[in-house]
């Protein structure tokens, strides 16, 4: 049996306690499932999961590139000297 992660919510308003509840009943899901899509959404968009952490990483290879560039001709891209740091 896998155990499940358990995250507790705590709420100030219990009017939105409710909201909840009417929208997850309205898509057919448990509150629960409808707050951990909600969360897993979140993520997304803030890019804290896997895939928005790679964006992030490539956007910040770019930028440095382009700061790169305007300092002088380097020869090589950031990215490349990331993983020659790596020793990859």
């Amino acid at each position: 049996m896998t155990r499940k992660a358990r995250l507790g919510l705590y709420l100030e308003d219990g009017e939105i306690k409710k909201q909840i509840k009417i929208a997850a009943a309205r898509r057919g899901m448990s509150a629960t499932a409808y707050c951990a899509e909600a969360i897993r959404e979140r993520l997304r968009k803030d890019g804290e999961t896997s895939d928005g952490v790679e964006r992030g990483r490539r956007a910040f290879l770019a930028r440095m590139d382009k700061l790169r560039q305007e300092i002088g001709p380097m020869g090589t891209t950031t990215a490349e000297l990331v993983e020659e740091g790596r020793g990859r």
